[in-house]
């Protein structure tokens, strides 16, 4: 995470610094934003997916929710503070002898995006950046002619804190001079492990049997995303070299 997030601030800095020697003084833009997104999630474990008697759904729904702060420099390069809540499931259909049944894990998270974004200017944007993620709940139902014990302790079989990239690309469906909302496709990716207890299975649940798997299990989700950005101040330099903090009335 840490190595990450250097490698994020010596980008900004680079290129903050390639624009003052291009163009001179430049603006710093504040802005604050309302966003959320809706989408797709997978628990991705290679034995899971070649497991014929276990049909996982690649369209089991997440979304998340929440806010983004900070500074655009210029017209192009910012960096951005984003605190959002979100959930993902991973929904299976389960089918072992003459056992059917339909198994849902649903996860509940609250998320920190340090994001580094890049906007043409056309209004098309990239972003990428870590997320370090803090699990609030773990979850697991079944469905079916099958009575599936619950799991004891099911929340400590995962890891409660882990990180994550995330990579997205959008456009500006509207940009005004202080507002503006963006479209977008966002993708996330866990660097790490999401199970805690090695030996810990997805899916070995006292009804289907399974032998323990050292795979590791990561969580990927793809989102549509929609934020409704609202600048509303800027830091400028003044000819005699000061800063200046100026709020929009």
């Amino acid at each position: 995470m840490k190595k990450i997030a250097f490698l994020l601030v010596m980008i900004l800095l680079s290129t903050n610094f390639y624009a003052q020697k291009k163009r001179g003084k430049i603006i710093k833009w504040l802005s604050i934003s309302a966003k959320a997104g809706y989408g797709n999630s997978i628990l991705v474990n290679s034995d899971v997916i070649a497991d014929e008697d276990a049909n996982i759904d690649f369209a089991s729904p997440a979304y998340n929710f929440g806010g983004r702060f900070g500074v655009t420099f210029g017209d192009n390069v910012g960096i951005f503070v984003e605190p959002l809540f979100s959930s993902f499931n991973q929904e299976y259909s389960i089918n072992t002898g003459n056992t059917i049944y339909d198994k849902t894990q649903e996860f509940k998270s609250f998320d920190m995006v340090l994001e580094l974004r890049y906007t043409s200017d056309f209004g098309f944007y990239f972003e990428a950046g870590p997320v370090l993620t803090k699990l609030k709940s773990a979850n697991e139902t079944n469905t079916g002619t099958v009575t599936v014990p619950a799991r004891t302790n099911y929340f400590g079989n995962f890891k409660t804190q882990y990180t994550s990239v995330m990579f997205g690309l959008g456009f500006a469906a509207f940009r005004g001079d202080r507002f503006a909302v963006n479209l977008g496709l966002r993708g996330t990716y866990a660097l790490g492990n999401f199970v805690e207890n090695s030996s810990f299975y997805v899916l070995d649940d006292g009804v289907y049997h399974t032998s323990a798997s050292s795979v590791e299990t990561k969580p990927f989700s793809a989102k549509l995303m929609i934020e409704v950005n609202y600048f509303f101040g800027f830091w400028g330099d003044a000819n005699c070299g000061r800063g200046r903090l100026m709020f929009f009335q």
